[in-house]
């Protein structure tokens, strides 16, 4: 048996990596690049630092979500066994291995 990474589709993975360049550019300015800003936007960014770093954080929860797709996606010899994205919960032990008995895995207990 082995594992994989569940991709979660082009779209989230281009949103997530925009969420998370506007995190780290949101840091990076926020703590260090006042200096580079106009003066308008750097007294802005002193006086609201706090709701300023709270969206960029915010950005790096949405990126996370979009990306956790809680997938337990289970295939035996390219047969597919059980999907928790399609069942919208985990296989009960009995389940899965009834699951995996119809594909040709059978387990003997010891």
């Amino acid at each position: 048996m082995q594992g994989e990474t569940f991709h979660p589709g082009d779209t989230k993975m281009a949103l997530a990596q925009l969420l998370q360049l506007v995190f780290f550019g949101g840091l990076a300015v926020a703590l260090v690049g006042r200096s580079l800003l106009p003066e308008p936007y750097a007294k802005f960014l002193e006086s609201n630092q706090l709701p300023v770093l709270g969206a960029c954080f915010m950005c790096n929860i949405a990126a996370g979500n979009l990306l956790n797709s809680g997938a337990f996606e289970v295939t035996y010899n390219g047969q597919f066994v059980w999907s928790k994205i399609e069942a919208g919960r985990f296989p009960q032990m009995d389940e899965l291995r009834s699951a995996l008995a119809s594909v040709g895995l059978s387990h003997t207990p010891p």
